[in-house]
């Protein structure tokens, strides 16, 4: 009988490249020199078009399995997913650290961070416990909202980066640099009284006095903003839009977003970005603006004098 489809199966993230594989009951792999016997869950599992069977050996098992988790760490049944290459497939995991461990080691771009943090969900679905993972995927995930480029999925990178960081504090509910950087996610969404708490949470904890008086000027910083009409993540949202609007050749539209934000002393305040004035001077240029090109680009380099491409596009005006 094929065992290749069945009324179980879990949603095909990627149908074009893998399909769903039920072992039968007691059906095992041999792994290791000594083919020591592991247990299949009793789950569909992910199998490669290009490798499907009536019965998949061993290591296309594996091979399906360790390569859908890389693609989706968060898909159905991902902690069993896991366990088996655990188990069965020690050397896939141990190909993920490497590649976590490398990717540290160097300053890379935003796709290269993405999977990394996708390496770190698959290693963290077997050590859901661990606080140094959690650090990492809340740290990570909030630095690549925060990264301009990665502005068009700001929304996405900050729920996950949240969900990390609520985890971490379960663990660790008074970590100061937990509840500080969950107080920043708090003031990008507009809640400004859970940012206050958590600024008031984490002060006990805080030994240098340096550090504690930043922390206090963010608390009055807090109360003095009160309650803002809108969001920061909605303007970091329009930037997004902007960006995307610009590679589409639409830059009076991109424009229009852009000043808009320039005229808004609360977002700059908060977003003090050379890359966001950059832009506006492109899009400027791009609609014959040559003297508010020059505005912006200009102070784009006082807020970073080794930004190249602003210098490019201000030479070249």
């Amino acid at each position: 009988m094929n065992q290749f489809f069945t009324d179980a199966q879990p949603e095909n993230l990627d149908p074009q490249h893998f399909t769903f594989w039920s072992p039968p009951e007691d059906c095992c792999v041999h792994v290791g020199p000594e083919q020591l016997e592991v247990f299949l869950p009793q789950v569909p599992l992910p199998i490669k078009l290009n490798n499907s069977s009536e019965t998949p050996s061993d290591h296309v098992i594996g091979e399906g399995v360790y390569d859908y988790l890389r693609r989706f760490p968060d898909c159905q049944h991902n902690i069993l997913y896991a366990r088996l290459l655990r188990d069965g497939y020690s050397h896939f995991l141990a190909d993920l650290a490497a590649h976590v461990v490398m990717l540290d080691a160097k300053d890379v771009e935003p796709a290269y961070v993405l999977r990394k943090l996708t390496y770190l969900k698959i290693l963290r679905l077997l050590e859901p416990e661990n606080a140094g993972l959690l650090w990492q995927l809340f740290q990570g995930y909030h630095g690549m909202a925060m990264t301009f480029t990665e502005l068009p999925q700001v929304q996405r990178h900050l729920l996950e980066a949240m969900r990390f960081g609520q985890d971490l504090l379960k663990i660790e509910k008074n970590s100061p640099s937990a509840l500080n950087l969950l107080a920043e996610v708090d003031i990008l969404y507009g809640d400004y009284p859970s940012a206050i708490s958590k600024f008031q949470r984490m002060l006990p904890q805080v030994e240098d006095e340096r550090l504690q008086q930043q922390v206090q000027m963010r608390v009055e910083s807090c109360v003095a903003t009160g309650f803002p009409d809108h969001p920061l993540v909605d303007d970091l949202e329009q930037v997004g839009e902007a960006m995307m609007l610009y590679a589409a050749q639409d830059f009076s539209v991109a424009t229009a977003i852009l000043e808009r934000l320039e005229e808004d002393e609360y977002f700059l305040s908060e977003f003090v970005s050379a890359d966001f004035f950059c832009l506006l001077g492109m899009c400027r240029l791009k609609t014959d603006d040559n003297a508010g090109a020059f505005a912006a680009l200009t102070q784009a380099l006082e807020i970073a004098p080794d930004h190249e491409l602003a210098q490019e596009r201000l030479d070249s005006i």
